[in-house]
């Protein structure tokens, strides 16, 4: 089904927010890589923020997409304001298929092409042993985890194939290796995005475009603050940004980050059925 967006598109009309400069920390940077057009989800706090912050730098077009047009997001165009990218704020639910189009076509619109996608946005829903909310949270979670991230990186594709260039990255999470007793609707949605991240890699191979799914681990933000079981080899926002700005620029495939919780997970992938029961139950005894 093919939904006409011209009328929507013309009615967002996106605020130039600043000009902003990148914090290299020293590191060599790859310049073709740094000019260019990057569209970001959750980008008002978190890991959005981090990698917003981060990417953004002289000669880039910068797309920052939000829930909503709030403090948080204008905190964020007032630190980019310092530096030297031309940045455009989107207020869109990426749940709602027709408004993340609409942001995404007035984007196109204003830039003219597109170089990297980041569909960041997610959610952590769990169910707290509490079967009878089973349905909703796996909607919430399926909602915004998974069909958010079709949402935000389908309106790219055609000009991306058109362009013959491009990146699309996809932070899906190590809760995508092994679910645990609360995290199964979560995981669910996590695991189903690498799986269609990778149908989407294969498809669009021939047309020059990568695609990097970046299954992340604990990182400091409001979403993880509120977990009460340990988090191995929590780090910070501005690290994962690290981390992940490094996997774009190489174009990796699937990756696991960072390596300290990242590597238990994919211990625990790989762990036989019975050892991983065993593991799990008792972790869980020792939280209650």
């Amino acid at each position: 089904m093919s939904i006409d967006l011209s009328d929507l598109a013309a009615r967002i009309k996106p605020t130039p927010l600043a000009q902003c400069t990148l914090d290299v920390r020293g590191r060599a940077v790859d310049e073709n890589y740094m000019k260019n057009a990057i569209f970001i989800t959750g980008a008002s706090s978190g890991i959005g923020k981090a990698l917003s912050l981060r990417l953004a730098g002289n000669g880039v077009a910068l797309g920052l997409l939000s829930r909503g047009r709030d403090a948080s997001l204008e905190e964020v165009a007032a630190l980019c304001r310092e530096k030297g990218a031309e940045v455009f704020a989107y207020a869109a639910d990426v749940s709602d298929a027709v408004a993340t189009a609409a942001a995404a076509q007035a984007f196109l619109d204003r830039v003219g092409r597109i170089d990297v996608v980041v569909a960041n946005a997610g959610v952590s829903a769990v169910d707290q042993d509490d079967e009878a909310n089973w349905l909703d949270i796996s909607k919430a979670n399926m909602d915004v985890n998974f069909y958010g991230v079709i949402n935000t990186i389908v309106p790219f594709i055609d000009t991306l194939k058109r362009q013959k260039h491009g990146s699309l990255a996809i932070i899906s999470s190590i809760s995508a290796l092994r679910a645990t007793h609360n995290s199964g609707p979560y995981s669910a949605s996590k695991a189903a995005v690498n799986l269609w991240s990778e149908g989407l890699r294969l498809r669009l191979r021939p047309f020059k475009v990568s695609v990097t799914t970046l299954c992340v681990g604990f990182v400091d933000t409001a979403m993880t603050r509120s977990n009460k079981f340990w988090m191995p080899g929590l780090i910070s926002a501005d690290k994962a940004a690290a981390l992940i700005d490094s996997k774009i620029r190489r174009k990796v495939r699937l990756t696991v980050l960072p390596w300290t919780s990242g590597g238990i997970w994919a211990i625990f992938h790989q762990m036989p059925g019975r050892l991983y029961d065993l593991v799990i139950d008792t972790a869980k005894k020792r939280q209650q």
